[in-house]
């Protein structure tokens, strides 16, 4: 048996040990400089009404002067270290040095490679020891210890988000110790401060990534998925387009994003569709070539100075003025519930928005809760009414899990229902026309009302293709 040598064992520990203090050294002053640049181009922009890319988002100047900036660093460092009598850094050091300082200053540092992971769904920093990353697979794994500190996140924290939100209305402070900000390829990415020391609100740094990784496969693509059964295709493709207002209900990370984002994908694209999200763009249809008329508006926080809100219901009165075919209001959160209704009935062609719900019989409820939340002066007739004159549809989606068995969850809509107008003894009148049936397949049990089956008439759609007989067979 060979007995290591524990001398050459310390040297090597030694070493890396040196060779991290080195790289954090050499982050912390490019770090110093690159804030400091950005508050500098902050204040020189708002002093000469300067028009152009903010520095802040301008992610080619930012990595150009980080390469400047690190190499000037690194001969700052050797020439310390010849100072102190010590061998300066050897090449292959000062390659790894600049990667992981450039990795940590105009990437995502040692999140890097799972955030270019297509694979990779989401990512939950719960200290610096301890990162989630769950795969598209269903696979949830810890990956340990990617921070050498609570420090270190934090200011690995700080340095993101001043990166990309610049100075002005996102930053991670103790006034502010919450913060949602969106990656240039549409993830989300929430921040919590915590830990010793900087009077967070957590026990730790914490930061969560969503990102969305079905993109632009279509209606036939999420059934191939296992979303939903092929023939539901033709079906769904038939409401969206006869322009019925649809909203897509389901607990959080079901995927009502990613399905509502495709049935957009079936809206004619001479349809100009606008879109009004709170804070980030989360359906991005600016960038989908199946849009080439999709104006996007999002919601803006208040400043520092407490100025510069822009609400949804403003984004709102906004559109009446833009000429839409469609308005989409993102996701259903208080006032935009009422502001989503509003704008549907007034739309040549409804509008579509996801709500969260953990089973679908309580959405219209909760539909109704938000509304008479954000407007306490509306009567309960006037709020049922408003929603039996406007919501046609809602398309649930569940996260079905075998919990004997340990398996992973499976995304399925697993109920859609028709509204049909007031019910006789108050509410909203609704039908369960596909539903869950004893052989786990989502099937139509029940016929469509007349009311929406003339207009899919009308718009040349078959009152055949919604027979209960045919979905069947």
């Amino acid at each position: 048996m060979t007995v290591p040598d524990t001398r050459r064992v310390a040297a090597f520990d030694g070493r890396a040990d040196e060779l991290d203090a080195t790289i954090t050294l050499v982050t912390d002053r490019v770090a110093d400089r690159l804030i400091e640049a950005i508050e500098h181009d902050d204040t020189a922009r708002s002093s000469s009404k300067t028009t152009g890319v903010a520095l802040a988002g301008d992610e080619r100047r930012q990595q150009l002067l980080v390469g400047a900036w690190i190499i000037e660093e690194i001969t700052s460092v050797n020439e310390e270290r010849l100072q102190r009598g010590t061998r300066p850094l050897s090449q292959s050091d000062e390659h790894h040095v600049r990667a992981r300082v450039v990795a940590e200053l105009t990437g995502a540092g040692p999140l890097e490679p799972y955030l270019s992971d297509p694979m990779v769904e989401e990512v939950d920093v719960n200290g610096p020891d301890s990162t989630w990353v769950t795969y598209t697979d269903g696979r949830k794994i810890d990956v340990g210890r990617l921070w050498a500190s609570a420090a270190e996140l934090t200011s690995f924290q700080k340095r993101m988000a001043l990166r990309m939100t610049g100075t002005g209305e996102g930053r991670l402070d103790t006034s502010s110790p919450m913060l949602t900000l969106q990656s240039r390829d549409g993830a989300r990415i929430v921040m919590v401060l915590g830990g010793t020391g900087e009077h967070g609100v957590s026990t730790h740094p914490r930061m969560a990534i969503r990102r969305f990784v079905v993109r632009q496969v279509g209606l036939s693509g999420l059934a191939e998925l296992g979303l939903f059964p092929q023939p539901l295709v033709a079906r769904l493709r038939a409401l969206v387009r006869c322009g019925f207002t649809i909203l897509v209900s389901g607990p959080p990370g079901a995927g009502k994003t990613t399905l509502l984002t495709e049935l957009l994908g079936e809206v004619s694209p001479l349809e100009r569709i606008i879109t009004v999200e709170k804070n980030l763009l989360e359906l991005r249809l600016e960038d989908d070539p199946r849009h080439p008329d999709a104006p996007a508006l999002f919601t803006r926080q208040a400043n520092a100075e407490g100025e510069g809100e822009i609400t949804t219901r403003q984004l709102v009165e906004l559109t009446r003025r833009l000429n839409p075919d469609r308005v989409v209001v993102g996701e259903l959160v208080e006032d935009e519930a009422l502001d989503m209704l509003d704008v549907a009935s007034m739309c040549k062609r409804g509008s579509l928005a996801t709500i969260h719900a953990h089973t679908a019989d309580i959405v219209l409820q909760r539909l109704a809760y938000y509304v008479s939340k954000s407007n306490t002066s509306l009567p309960e007739f006037a709020v049922w009414s408003l929603i039996a004159q406007t919501v046609d549809f809602v398309v649930h989606i569940d996260l079905v899990r075998n919990a004997v068995e340990e398996q992973r969850a499976i995304r399925r809509v697993t109920s859609i229902i028709e509204v049909g107008g007031l019910g006789e003894t108050g509410g909203v009148s609704s039908t369960e026309v596909w539903s869950i049936d004893d052989d786990d397949e989502l099937v139509q049990v029940a016929p469509l009302s007349q009311r929406h089956l003339s207009r899919l008439r009308l718009a040349g759609y078959p009152a055949e293709l919604f027979a209960v007989e045919a979905t069947a067979r």
